[in-house]
């Protein structure tokens, strides 16, 4: 997929995540995932992922974080060792998080590439899929829709 050529590229705009201490970073998305799937959380999906990790890797940002659940809550840090990983570059990941293509799709299509413990990362696929969205927070909603616009006008077809 190509980008808008008067847009910056993924890989520029995360320069600066990547410069931050690791704290700075993944101690707000911790909170963030926390508070968005608290739901699923409280209601035990996430237990199949106790004491396991997943590895998200971001291919053109060069950003790469690890997720794990330690039966109360979410845990997001880069110096675990993976058991599953989902590799793919920024459109890919935002692509499946606003659900704009079936998972499915993006792996058959190799833009989405996942190694490793794969009935894991199957499992993880399918709870994500299961998540309401109109259960999320309201602010959760509007910023997922002002996410998808950015990116409909951030790539060019």
């Amino acid at each position: 997929m190509q980008f808008h050529p008067l847009l910056p590229s993924p890989a520029l705009l995360a320069r600066p995540i990547r410069l931050l201490p690791n704290h700075m970073t993944h101690k707000p998305l911790e909170k963030l995932i926390n508070h968005l799937l608290v739901m699923a959380i409280e209601e035990g999906e996430f237990d199949f992922l106790e004491d396991r990790w997943v590895k998200l890797s971001i291919t053109d940002m060069d950003l790469a974080f690890c997720i794990g659940f330690d039966g109360e809550q979410l845990l997001v840090t880069n110096n675990q060792q993976a058991d599953v990983v989902f590799k793919g570059d920024a459109q890919a990941f935002t692509t499946l998080a606003l659900r704009r293509e079936d998972p499915d799709t993006l792996f058959f299509q190799r833009k989405l590439m996942i190694e490793g413990d794969t009935e894991l990362g199957l499992g993880l696929k399918n709870l994500l899929d299961s998540i309401d969205l109109e259960q999320l927070p309201p602010l959760a909603r509007r910023l997922m829709s002002t996410a998808m616009k950015v990116s409909q006008r951030f790539t060019s077809h």
